[in-house]
């Protein structure tokens, strides 16, 4: 058992293959468990099992592993005042923003058009699950080495600029959404369990996050004209 630095968390993960352990490289801080750890996580061979027999079979158990691991992570996040969001999270002068859409819509595509309107300005944090926590009264989004199919990712600690759904149209618009439009549209795209516990922590969570933070619905085409709309739109100035 490893420890490893997650979304400013010491988190334990017992792996038995070497699929999330070559991701979770960057994150490790031993390779020793931490006695102290916040969150402890390992996948037992019965869940395994489980989700070989619902799947495709026991030749894919180290993807297997990854995904289970990440949900537990993920549903441990909220006991930390933290949430994962299926976005793409790109940093741009300094501050981080979550696009989110459906599978293949382009929010990918979308946070690539950020890099290639600003340059060294933006990076991209995560591709696909970052994670978003309320520290000390301020909202970051951090870096996960669960990340997608890209696994594109940074362990960095970056502040909330803004979250962003995005729709795909010949014309670019974009307009700042209030609390009640932006709840059902961020619980369509986090992980969530029907447990009245989880969800209500959940709801806390997202309150937190809605407080402070603005979100916003982008309709756009994937021209880097859309980047620059947005960009200038969700921007935080000093």
């Amino acid at each position: 058992m490893a420890s490893y630095n997650i979304a400013g968390l010491k988190v334990n993960m017992d792996l038995k293959y070497a699929y999330l352990a070559d991701k979770a490289q960057l994150y490790m801080i031993s390779e020793q468990n931490d006695m102290s750890a916040d969150i402890t996580i390992s996948v037992s061979k019965e869940r395994l099992d489980n989700c070989a027999k619902k799947q495709r079979g026991t030749d894919y158990m180290p993807e297997y592993e990854y995904v289970l691991a990440g949900g537990d992570f993920y549903f441990n996040l909220l006991r930390f005042n933290g949430m994962m969001l299926h976005s793409s999270a790109v940093v741009a002068d300094g501050y981080a923003y979550l696009f989110s859409a459906d599978s293949g819509v382009g929010k990918s595509t979308h946070t690539s058009l950020w890099l290639k309107l600003l340059g060294d300005r933006a990076y991209i944090l995560n591709d696909d699950k970052p994670a978003v926590r309320v520290v000390d009264n301020k909202v970051f989004a951090y870096g996960t080495p669960f990340s997608g199919k890209n696994d594109i990712n940074e362990n960095k600690c970056v502040p909330l600029g803004a979250i962003c759904f995005i729709e795909r149209a010949k014309e670019n618009s974009i307009r700042k959404l209030t609390p009640s439009e932006a709840i059902p549209l961020i619980l369509a795209q986090t992980q969530r369990k029907p447990d009245r516990e989880i969800m209500e922590k959940l709801l806390l969570v997202l309150d937190m996050v809605l407080s402070r933070v603005s979100v916003y619905k982008l309709c756009c085409n994937m021209d880097v004209s859309a980047a620059e709309l947005s960009f200038n739109t969700m921007k935080i100035t000093e």
